[in-house]
């Protein structure tokens, strides 16, 4: 597989993974990471109780309901849903669309790519391995992490 091929199918990826964690952002469901368990095991008997399982997802779903009458409606599922979309076309153009006249180009697209796969290739070899791969994950994670609680002490 050619090094572009597989930065094309690497951000392809990602943008894919973007959508999907997007989009079950509020879902109710059990955690997926080692934080998020963490976090939500409020005792650290390491296990979730349905109390501590229930209340931060009946918190966060229920944020949904924007007429606060007890209940999320489709019409509100798909307002949010509809946000969510919204602010995700205009963070993949800001990314990705260089001369900003709201569509990316296929050079754009490459350039974005190239510029993915120079921040993951740590060691400059001219490949990126999945250890790499991970590692460029992890500080992207920080990164949005440390900017989200740069902007919510903005707000305050």
């Amino acid at each position: 597989m050619s090094i572009h091929f597989s930065a094309a199918l690497s951000a392809a990826l990602v943008i894919a993974g973007m959508s999907a964690s997007s989009a079950l952002a509020r879902e109710p469901g059990m955690p997926r990471g080692e934080r998020t368990f963490e976090r939500l095991d409020k005792n650290k008997d390491g296990a979730l109780a349905i109390e501590e399982l229930e209340a931060k997802s009946v918190r966060r779903f229920m944020r949904l309901d924007a007429d606060k009458n007890d209940k999320v409606t489709r019409v509100e599922l798909e307002n949010w849903l509809n946000r969510l979309s919204q602010r995700r076309i205009d963070r993949i153009l800001r990314r990705m669309d260089a001369d900003k006249d709201a569509a990316v180009t296929r050079a754009e697209l490459r350039g974005y790519i190239g510029g993915l796969f120079v921040l993951a290739d740590s060691d400059k070899s001219g490949g990126v391995t999945l250890q790499e791969s991970r590692a460029y994950h992890v500080t992207a994670r920080k990164k949005r992490t440390e900017a989200r609680k740069a902007r919510s002490q903005a707000r305050q």
